[in-house]
């Protein structure tokens, strides 16, 4: 009888247990929203439509959309786990992954074209000589700069490169703060309308950038389906938008606060779908994410910002493309 009293107890604890289990379980809070960055850039309205129509819903991931009006702050919130994940270029992932591990999941688009631009009277790149140039220090945006001055035989000693973000370059400009800066649209635009010229590269055919989508690797370890589904309701929304282009404008204006007027589709700029994204991390590919990622890391190591050869295969990932 004791024995069976024994067996019966030891029965009922271990029913208790996993009845308690199961009900932390299931009452257990469901995970954070997944904090992505977004910020005034034509490839980035995705994030907007998948939020809007309800694509992430449908792929059973909640997603908050976080503004940046100056591009650059959003680095330092990725790197110090602020937000989850950023549109941010192939370069700008390496450089973030000295500090912090994160990986580029799917690429959004090809960069579009990003000139440097000058005022009216620096009308050729031998007359930046004694001059400032603005552009983002401690990037690989740099590469830029410095190629624009090889092609002239001008020494990087000769001007004077100031940290300057691309939002700031025509306020810049106008105030001769500078008298050169890169950038991109639609910031390019609006520096050509108030009077600049583009300088370099005249071959607007020049894709050194190409954005990613970068995730923090703990997200990814921790929440792999939350990832998967990010992506499928990514792509899905790339499909809605190159078919709903003005809607995706007033999606943009809403979302941003920027007029209407001011939400201008970015012609040049090559939106990657789902098919594109194959073809971008295939290894076999000449053009391949893997082989701009490589220059990237090649110009980081060479001006001293990287003082390790990065592993690319660690920093860029194909695992989680997935078909809407």
């Amino acid at each position: 009888m004791r024995r069976n009293l024994f067996l019966k107890n030891i029965l009922l604890a271990l029913i208790t247990v996993n009845l308690a289990a199961c009900s932390t379980f299931t009452n257990a809070a469901p995970p954070p929203p997944l904090r992505v960055e977004y910020t005034q850039w034509w490839g980035d309205y995705t994030l907007l439509v998948a939020k809007e129509k309800g694509f992430f819903e449908k792929y059973n991931v909640d997603v908050e959309v976080v503004y940046y009006e100056v591009f650059s702050d959003a680095y330092a919130d990725l790197a110090a786990g602020q937000i989850d994940a950023a549109m941010i270029a192939v370069g700008d992932v390496i450089s973030i992954n000295r500090h912090t591990p994160v990986q580029a999941v799917g690429v959004l688009d090809d960069g579009s074209y990003m000139p440097i631009v000058a005022n009216p009277n620096s009308p050729s790149i031998s007359d930046l000589k004694g001059k400032s140039i603005g552009t983002l220090v401690g990037t690989p945006y740099e590469m830029l700069v410095i190629s624009m001055l090889e092609s002239a035989e001008i020494n990087p000693s000769e001007v004077m490169i100031r940290n300057i973000n691309p939002e700031e370059s025509i306020e810049a400009l106008k105030n001769n703060e500078i008298q050169a800066a890169f950038t991109w649209e639609p910031f390019t635009t609006q520096a050509v309308e108030a009077g600049a010229h583009i300088l370099y590269p005249l071959n607007n055919d020049v894709r050194l950038f190409p954005d990613t989508i970068a995730f923090r690797k703990n997200i990814i370890d921790q929440r792999p389906e939350d990832v998967r589904g990010f992506m499928q309701a990514w792509f899905e929304a790339i499909n809605y938008r190159l078919y709903n282009p003005e809607e995706t404008r007033q999606i943009a204006s809403r979302y941003t606060g920027i007029p209407l007027e001011q939400i201008k589709p970015d012609l040049k700029l090559k939106i990657f779908t789902y098919e594109d994204n194959l073809d971008i991390y295939s290894q076999s590919n000449p053009n391949s994410i893997f082989s701009t990622a490589q220059k990237n890391a090649d110009y980081l190591i060479s001006a001293g910002l990287l003082s390790v050869p990065p592993d690319i295969t660690k920093i860029i990932t194909p695992d989680f493309l997935a078909r809407p």
